[in-house]
Parts: C-alpha cells; sequence; structure tokens
C-alpha cells in the first residue's frame, strides 16, 4: 500500500491548491490535459506491449507518484476527474488487481475526506444535496456489494484490459467535454 501512500501525500497539497484556485480553475482546461494525458499513457504501455518500444525495467519513482496525487487531488477538488493521473501511476506500477483496486479506494477514500472541510467552506454542500446522498446511499452499498463481487468474479487479465479500455474512453470523453 506504499503507492497509496505516496499518491495521498501529493494529493494533500493539491486539494488545497484545489481550494485556493477553486473560483479560478478552468475545468474545460483541466480536462482537455487529463484526457491527453490519459491517451497518451495508453499509446505508450500499447506501443510497449506490441514491442515498439523498450522503456527501462525500473518502477517510476516516488516523485512521479506525488505529482500524480497532487494532479489527483487538485483535479478531484475543481472537477471531480481525479481518476485518471491516479490510474496512470497505479497502472505502470504493476500492481496486483487486488493492490490496484485497494489503493484506489484509499487513495479516494482520502481524497474524499480532505474535501469535506474547503468544500463546506466554499458553500458548496446544499441541503438538497445532502438528502439526494442520504436517499443514494443504499444504492451505494449496492454498488459496493456489486464491486466485490465483480472482483472475485473478474480475472486480472480482463480487469486490466477493461481499465485500459475505460481510461481510453474517459480520455476521449475528457477531451470531448473540454473541446465542446
Amino acid at each position: 500500500m506504499r503507492a497509496a501512500g505516496v499518491l495521498i501525500a501529493g494529493a494533500v497539497p493539491g486539494v488545497i491548491l484545489g481550494a485556493l484556485l477553486f473560483r479560478q480553475a478552468d475545468p474545460d482546461l483541466l480536462w482537455l490535459l487529463i484526457g491527453v494525458i490519459s491517451l497518451m499513457f495508453v499509446s505508450w504501455q500499447l506501443a510497449r506491449a506490441m514491442g515498439w518500444i523498450q522503456p527501462a525495467k525500473k518502477v517510476l519513482a516516488s516523485w512521479v507518484g506525488m505529482v500524480a496525487g497532487l494532479a489527483a487531488g487538485f483535479n478531484s477538488f475543481v472537477s471531480h476527474a481525479g481518476g485518471p493521473p491516479a490510474a496512470v501511476y497505479l497502472l505502470s506500477r504493476t500492481l496486483s488487481k487486488t493492490e490496484f483496486q485497494a489503493t484506489t479506494l484509499l487513495t479516494f477514500n482520502a481524497i474524499n475526506a480532505m474535501k469535506v472541510a474547503p468544500y463546506v467552506m466554499l458553500g458548496l454542500f446544499f441541503k438538497d444535496t445532502v438528502v439526494a446522498n442520504l436517499a443514494l446511499a443504499p444504492v451505494a452499498l449496492l454498488g459496493a456489494w456489486i464491486g466485490v463481487w465483480a472482483h472475485i468474479m473478474v480475472s486480472a487479465r480482463l480487469f486490466f484490459s477493461r481499465t485500459y479500455v475505460l481510461l481510453t474512453v474517459t480520455g476521449i470523453k475528457l477531451i470531448w467535454d473540454a473541446l465542446i
């Protein structure tokens, strides 16, 4: 779970920066950058898998995870698009399916907890939002149960291939939303 610690440590200043710049940040620019980075990463991984490039066999340095965490924290605060930077870092680490999912869960639980106080101070929580969240809580619990079931049933190969596909789709969607 070292990767979670690195991402979370980077996310702390990312969330703080997001809170400070929330009113000035342009979500379209962030979506465009995250989308491009996501597609570049998937392209890199595909080229590597096809044998077109031979990257060094070193694990990415912790500072790369800190930068990914900073981007995840900032983007999660400003535009709820923190997943791709974290996924790029985690996919490069050759984690098992369980390690990948657990690290993602720990990281975004921490990031979401960090966002509560600044969101309250910025006046971003409304009575309707709280009521909707409470009403949707059973659906979230059902989703968590389905996620556990899917984790057991889906092979690691299928999981990671789908993760790359979803990262590609997310990257395209973010670019589309930024440009439209």
